[in-house]
């Protein structure tokens, strides 16, 4: 039999509306699923990695062929940095609170290693992302190779590192 303790009760007989409604629409949530909260909190984190995964590879094969686009290649590229550190930031900081392109630089957690150096890098990939997918200059595509060679082989130093860390915050991918 469910045994509720004064300090429970009195934690919801103090509660907002809001904060109850949060309650049970996480309750649901772990009912729907048949998973807690935590589980889903490293699944969402896992399936992100993932996707920061396939960005990285799609940047790359951005590259080669016939069908080649460095703008592409740079889009995809900080597309895959963007969703290593959201993926970091949601897990370490347990929600997807800096989202916002322009707030996860600050969402990339204190001992993450050589925070300063990523936070700039993924401020620099920002930039490039931008004016690979809404400048209309320069038009010749080439002028965007360096660029996105440099981001994909950012990206694919990140993921390791990424990783690592994520494993030792507890998150098992």
């Amino acid at each position: 039999m469910p045994k509720a303790h004064a300090r429970d009760l009195l934690l919801v007989s103090k509660s907002h509306n809001k904060t109850i409604a949060t309650w049970k629409a996480g309750t649901s949530l772990q009912e729907r699923t048949g998973y807690q909260i935590d589980q889903l909190r490293v699944k969402a984190t896992s399936d992100r990695v993932e996707l920061s995964q396939k960005l990285y590879l799609a940047a790359r094969a951005a590259t080669r062929g016939s069908n080649r686009s460095y703008r592409s290649a740079t889009s995809r590229a900080y597309y895959s940095i963007y969703h290593a550190f959201r993926a970091t930031a949601f897990f370490v900081h347990e929600g997807d609170d800096h989202e916002e392109h322009v707030k996860l630089p600050s969402g990339i957690p204190s001992d993450f290693p050589n925070r300063a150096v990523w936070e700039n890098d993924l401020k620099g990939a920002r930039l490039d992302r931008n004016r690979a997918d809404y400048d209309p200059y320069p038009k010749n595509d080439l002028m965007f190779r360096q660029v996105a060679l440099d981001l994909i082989r950012k990206a694919d130093s990140l993921r390791p590192v990424v990783r690592s860390y994520l494993r030792t915050k507890g998150c098992p991918l």
